[in-house]
């Protein structure tokens, strides 16, 4: 390419269009071409050609564009710069195979590394007369294949070119286009990749040359095809032999029951009066069996309007019960509600009850005030007293008045200061000790209330579990105790009493079992009274059942039902849901079905805790899903309602039984380990109100010491402190003066007694105000008390009420069972009458098909059936003197002949045409393979013209050696040095007189030379062999466009330039041929206008 560009008289262009320079710049591709003329862009091809490739993330490619020219165009570059990968997209862009690259194992593998996706475009020419669908697709059709690494790895686009339109993204589509353009993408001398085109160079076993020139020229698969042909046409044959040898069997047999049918025609008048006789019979006797249709039609209507009449009741007995159960909700609603009004009234009383223990306090406090008030006064009266007697001492003791006293006086005071001083510490220490106390014992008084109602609550459920255990404990010896009182001798009188149905069935939980412990409390409280419940099938056995019950004391209930076994999976709910169906294994299916009628197990769903039941009704906008009726939870509470909702109402479980088929011992020691935590339960809350109240008594008396030791301690300040005042006075005044002062303080004590009375007559009035305060919050209580037992009442009443409708609802459901078992009885005769009427019906159409057997037509029936059966005994009876001589009847006779003569025609007529047919796929096989040893003949011819008119093209001879019988191609070559030998060969055998001279083998040297095979070349000479070989095949091909990878790379230089003249004339002889080759060698071809040269740098690859 280097003298190429520095040639001055070379005239060269470079495709600069806006696209090619945008899609190539990223992979450097270079294209080269002389300048068009006009002449030139007139002798292009006008369908079928190859413009441009286009690639993106393909192989080792990020992005290239290859524009291309009509003619020839070489691809070269060195190895790495993805030059097989511009075939490779080709192949893959038509829709080849990725087997036929042999690039990859999958589409996958075309992805260039670190890519999700890749893109291989092919844009072909679609111009002329001949061009597909132009008004579609336009002047080219633009082929895109995406590939991806996902999950769809392939996906096709047909664009119209000329508005980049996607038309389809059919591959039926893109077959059509390269069908209609003959581009044969899976021809492998079309096409030929790097593999195999090395393969087909480097090939020279000759079976595999010959399968190249087969599979070139598209003869192979017509081989395979008619080959295929001629297997169906052998299969044919050997049927067709098969019923050849049955065939003579089949027209013996025909030929001799027509004779016995004619020997037997002498009947035949005979035979008509029998069968215009049948006839009348088939006819009376359709009659009859018309007038028995009608009969049983009414009868039918009739049974019909009774079961009609009984079906309106079950309607209103049903309509009864939904009015019941909306009603019985409604109360049930209500009494929750109610129950609900309580929690605020105990909220209200909560405040009048901690009111009244305040005042109770209050008042115990004015009690300890009046104590004081008491023994103030007693000290007060006390004092007068000492003040009297001291005064009445004085005046004696002014008779021996003594002043050496005096210093004693004032040690006395010092001292009784002092004392002072320290009561009053006390005091302090004292009050401060009684206000803790009085803290301490409000909190134990609330204590104390808490503890209380625990142990109260407590000791009711130690004497419920008591019961349920007592109860448990005499059943140990029979299951059977559980149900209740005289069940034994019940079940014993049932065994022996006659029974006008079916024995009782009872109780019902004999034939219930749990599958899960955790739900037994929540099912036995819903089953409770049904558990204990018997079932008969009349009012009479009701009766007589009552009478055992009333005898034995049993409380059962009694239910009358029919053994129906309906189909109850429609009112199911969603399987997601547990229900309590799903949670019992009931051994009886009559047991089962009454279950469902009476408490709907099958449609009460059951869950752990309240929360999932919440989130069910939530999820379904506060409903309850479809076929459910409650959702029970495993500690007691219904969640949700039929009205909608989130209600939540508390369910009182019944103490546990071993009615649901529990183990008795498992139950009763799970009951004793109740009683046990129960009891631990109340002893604790007793312990804990022992303390309470031991503690709240000990605070008391020590509150009572304390307000002892704060009045014994005032008294001591109080006569410390008269002392005090005494002894100042007798110190510091003459003897009258003190006693005017004793005298004075006298007059003190005794207005301070007068205060203290005053004080206490107010005291007692405030006292009295507490008590009036206490008796009114007690009558606040007893009224919110008397708000509370009317709740309880109303709401006792509303469940009252609920259970009576319960028991109406119960009388109305056993209104239904017996207007069911009614109407199952009604069923019955009327099941009888339908198979009555419908066998009459039937009998009618039998009675008509066989009499339309008989005659088609219907006829006049002129006799009872009883004297036609007379007149056709005795027409049998003569026919029978005709046929004694033959063991079979006329009819029989005539329908064996008729079956025969059938058979062997059918039989006949069907080896006749299918004969005709394989005779015509025989001739037309012959004729096409034919056709394919002339077209295989032409084409040999013709490969082998222009393998020698090629071989001439560098100075060779020779010829190709086609053995279609053993299926080998073995070329024969003699090169211009075999030729300069064989030349020296002739010379010397003329001189020496030996032209007929002969080697061992009888061959001369001459014919050596010229029989000289491929194996004895050299690499350039069989490469250049094989090109012309290839050149040949070609030329025998009608495809537009042709492609051949790394073609010279075993070729010299001469070699390989004749080679490449050669591939050029041979594509410029040619208009519609398009050629594609890739060399990674330089080029010494001169570019030209119909002559295109692109070199491919290589790409930028990743680091890794």
């Amino acid at each position: 390419m280097s003298d190429l560009s520095r040639s001055p008289t070379q005239k060269t262009t470079l495709d600069t269009s806006p696209r090619c320079h945008s899609r190539q710049r990223n992979t450097n591709v270079t294209r080269i071409r002389g300048k068009q003329t006009h002449e030139n862009r007139s002798n292009e091809p006008e369908i079928g050609i190859v413009e441009s490739i286009e690639i993106v993330d393909f192989m080792c490619h990020e992005r290239a564009t290859v524009n291309l020219c009509s003619k020839v165009n070489f691809i070269t570059g060195q190895n790495g710069s993805g030059k097989s990968a511009i075939l490779t997209a080709l192949i893959i862009a038509l829709g080849g195979k990725t087997s036929m690259t042999n690039r990859a194992l999958s589409l996958k593998g075309f992805i260039r590394e670190g890519c999700q996706r890749a893109t291989a475009k092919v844009q072909l020419r679609n111009r002329g007369p001949d061009a597909y669908r132009p008004e579609l697709y336009g002047s080219s059709i633009v082929i895109e294949r995406q590939l991806s690494s996902g999950a769809v790895t392939s996906q096709y686009k047909l664009r119209n070119g000329d508005t980049g339109e996607v038309m389809s993204k059919k591959k039926e589509d893109l077959v059509a286009i390269t069908d209609h353009m003959a581009i044969q993408v899976d021809n492998p001398i079309n096409i030929l990749s790097q593999d195999a085109a090395r393969e087909f160079l480097a090939s020279t076993s000759p079976d595999k040359m010959y399968q190249f020139f087969l599979k070139g020229t598209q003869l192979h698969q017509l081989r395979e095809d008619l080959s295929a042909v001629s297997q169906a046409i052998t299969r044919a044959e050997s049927n067709i032999e098969r019923k050849k040898e049955v065939l003579p069997e089949m027209k013996a047999a025909k030929k001799r029951w027509e004779q016995h049918y004619e020997d037997m025609k002498q009947a035949r008048d005979l035979s008509a009066k029998l069968t215009a006789l049948s006839q009348q019979m088939a006819w009376a006797l359709v009659e009859e069996a018309e007038n028995e249709a009608r009969e049983a039609e009414e009868k039918l209507g009739v049974q019909q309007q009774k079961v009609a009449k009984i079906d309106e009741k079950v309607a209103e007995q049903t309509a009864f019960i939904d009015a019941i159960n909306v009603e019985a909700d409604l109360l049930s609603q209500q009494a929750h509600e109610l129950l609900g009004q309580l929690e605020p009234l105990q909220a209200e009383k909560n405040g009048p009850v901690r009111l009244m223990e305040d005042t109770k306090l209050a008042l115990r406090r004015f009690k300890q005030t009046e104590a004081d008030m008491n023994m103030e006064a007693r000290s007060t009266r006390e004092r007068i007293s000492s003040l009297t007697a001291e005064i009445a001492t004085e005046r004696a003791r002014l008779k021996s008045k003594d002043q050496a006293g005096k210093e004693k006086l004032r040690l006395a005071i010092t001292g009784l200061e002092d004392n002072v001083k320290e009561e009053e510490a006390r005091i302090a220490d004292l009050q401060a000790e009684q206000q803790a106390f009085e803290d301490r014992s409000g909190v134990l008084r609330e204590t104390k209330v808490g503890c209380h109602r625990q142990v109260e609550k407590s000791r009711e459920l130690v004497t419920r579990t008591k019961a349920s255990l007592d109860e448990m404990l005499r059943s140990v010896s029979n299951r059977l105790n559980a149900f209740g009182q005289g069940i034994i001798e019940a079940l014993d009188m049932i065994d022996k009493t006659r029974w006008r149905n079916t024995k009782p069935i009872g109780p019902i939980g004999r034939f219930v079992k749990l599958r899960d412990p955790k739900w037994a409390r929540i099912i036995e409280t819903t089953l409770d009274k049904s558990l204990n419940s018997f079932l008969v099938e009349s009012h009479a056995d009701r009766t007589t059942l009552d009478a055992i019950f009333r005898r034995c004391g049993c409380q059962s209930r009694i239910v009358i039902c029919k053994p129906e076994l309906f189909d109850y999976s429609q009112g199911e709910p969603d399987p997601r849901f547990t229900t309590m169906l799903n949670m019992l294994d009931i051994q009886d299916e009559i047991v089962k079905r009454q279950l469902i009628n009476l408490n709907k197990i099958e449609q009460i769903i059951l869950v752990e805790q309240r929360a999932d039941g919440d989130k069910i009704v939530v999820a379904n906008h506060g409903q309850l899903p479809q076929n459910v009726t409650a959702c029970l939870t495993a500690d007691g509470y219904s969640v949700g309602s039929k009205a909608g909702g989130l209600s939540t109402q508390s369910i009182n479980l019944i103490r546990p039984t071993s009615r649901l088929g529990e183990s008795i011992a498992a139950t009763i020691e799970r009951e004793k380990q109740l009683l046990a935590d129960r009891q631990r339960a109340l002893e604790h809350a007793q312990r804990s109100l022992k303390e309470a109240e031991q503690e709240l008594e000990e605070l008391r008396r020590k509150h009572e010491r304390s307000a002892i030791a704060i009045r014994q301690c005032k008294e001591r300040i109080n006569k410390a402190n008269s002392e005090i005042q005494q002894t100042r006075e007798r110190l510091h005044s003459d003897e009258p003066a003190k006693i005017a002062a004793l005298e004075a303080e006298l007059e003190q004590f005794t207005e301070q007694m007068e205060s203290l009375q005053t004080q206490f007559r107010d005291h007692v009035a405030q006292q009295k105000v507490k008590e009036e305060e206490l008796e009114r919050i007690k009558a606040d209580i007893d009224l919110i008390d008397k708000k509370m037992d009317t709740i309880r009442d109303r709401a006792a009443s509303k469940r009252e009420a609920a259970e009576q409708k319960a028991s109406q609802r119960q009388t109305h459901a056993d209104n239904i069972i017996y207007w069911k078992a009614k109407r199952t009885s009604l069923e019955g005769k009327m099941a009888q009458l339908e198979q009555a009427h419908a066998e009459a019906g039937a009998k009618v159409e039998e009675t008509i098909s066989g009499a339309r057997k008989v005659c088609e037509e219907r006829v006049e029936v002129e006799h009872a059936p009883e004297r036609l059966d007379r007149m056709i005994n005795n027409c049998r009876a003569r026919l029978e003197e005709i046929e004694r001589s033959s063991s079979m009847s006329l009819a029989e006779v005539a329908e064996k002949a008729q079956l025969h003569i059938t058979a062997y025609r059918k039989a006949n007529e069907e080896l006749r045409s299918v004969a005709q047919v394989v005779k015509m796929l025989k001739t037309a096989h012959h004729l096409r393979m034919n056709k394919w040893m002339q077209f295989r003949d032409s084409m040999t011819m013709r490969t082998k013209m222009h393998f020698i008119t090629h071989l001439s093209q560098r100075g060779y001879t020779g010829k190709l050696e086609f053995d279609h019988t053993q299926r080998t191609l073995v070329p024969k070559i003699q090169t211009d040095q075999d030729l300069v030998s064989e030349s020296i060969v002739k010379v010397g055998g003329r001189k020496a007189g030996s032209s007929s001279q002969q080697d061992k083998n009888g061959s001369s040297a001459a014919d050596r030379f010229l029989r000289k095979d491929t194996k004895s070349l050299s690499g350039g000479e069989k490469s250049f062999t094989t090109i012309c070989l290839l050149l040949s095949l070609w030329e025998t091909m009608n495809c537009p466009v042709r492609a051949l990878d790394e073609f010279d790379v075993f070729m010299d230089a001469a070699n390989r330039a004749i080679a490449m003249s050669m591939m050029i004339d041979s594509a410029r002889s040619k208009n519609t041929t398009q050629f594609i080759l890739i060399t990674p060698l330089d080029m010494n071809v001169k570019p030209d206008a119909d002559i295109t040269i692109l070199r491919l740098q290589p790409p930028k690859r990743s680091s890794s």
